[in-house]
């Protein structure tokens, strides 16, 4: 049966008025901050593949980039979220630049050049560079994903959007910065090893609820999020409580410890069990 003229179907209708809702209630900060986390987290990643010739030399497999630049990534990607969850998340984005910069100083610093007598140290020492950088991306990836949690569904989109931007801006800020502005390829990863700034200005700064870092009020639920619990959100200010867990004494540090390893060799016995049937 049709619906009668100037009446639209009642699922249009949901579709219209929750989309409607839901814009309404966007938070551009929460945007804007998610879609940085996602640009900046992967962008010295295509940035480094983007200079695998320039590092390595013609004489060096340009794999070898690739796989120093994935393995550790997926290795932070396969164990953290057992473990990650004990850090605040504070901690871990002040963690993540660390690494992404001191990474990317060691890879532009590193002493030689292609064909000299010190190459193999420098390969060395850049190698180590792009670890420190994979290492940030992965665990930064699992961060940022999770705190979409609390800051509901435009936080996901604005997340994909930003790492899909990070190919097109990494790769066409390194053609940028060594072709069309002259810069040697030293100086543009110089320059760029100050991008993982941005994710502290996006944390601390245009990232709105970080009094949840300092109390133990919960009271910022961000748009399209009323539908998840607060208590969960204790997560961001101690990175210690599991929501779905009983609560612990604090002051039992012996037992906590103990616990804390027999759920992580339980939660790496269930891993264990999807490889190894």
């Amino acid at each position: 049966m049709l619906p009668l003229p100037g009446t639209p179907s009642s699922s249009a209708a949901r579709f219209r008025l929750s989309l409607s809702t839901m814009v309404q209630r966007l938070d551009k900060r929460v945007v804007a901050s998610f879609w940085l986390f996602g640009l900046i987290n992967n962008v010295l990643y295509v940035i480094i593949l983007s200079s695998a010739l320039d590092l390595v030399g013609p004489a060096v497999p340009k794999s070898l980039v690739l796989l120093f630049d994935v393995v550790p990534s997926f290795l932070v990607k396969l164990t953290a979220p057992y473990y990650i969850h004990l850090i605040p998340y504070n901690l871990r984005i002040l963690a993540f630049v660390a690494l992404s910069s001191c990474g990317m100083l060691l890879v532009a610093l590193s002493p030689g050049s292609p064909g000299s007598d010190v190459h193999a140290t420098s390969i060395t020492v850049k190698m180590l560079g792009v670890i420190l950088a994979s290492i940030s991306s992965g665990g930064g990836e699992l961060s940022f994903l999770g705190l979409t949690h609390f800051y509901g569904p435009f936080s996901l989109a604005a997340w994909g959007s930003g790492t899909g931007g990070a190919g097109l801006v990494g790769s066409g800020a390194y053609v940028l910065f060594t072709t069309a502005l002259g810069f040697s390829v030293r100086s543009s990863l110089l320059a760029f090893s100050f991008l993982p700034v941005i994710m502290l200005f996006s944390f601390f700064v245009l990232l709105p609820g970080k009094h949840v870092l300092k109390s133990k009020d919960h009271a910022y639920v961000a748009a399209a999020q009323e539908d998840v619990n607060p208590d969960t959100e204790s997560l961001l200010s101690d990175g210690l409580d599991d929501p779905q867990a009983p609560s612990t004494p604090k002051s039992s540090h012996g037992p906590v410890s103990t616990d804390a390893w027999l759920n992580l060799k339980a939660n790496f016995a269930r891993a264990r069990s999807l490889f190894f049937p």
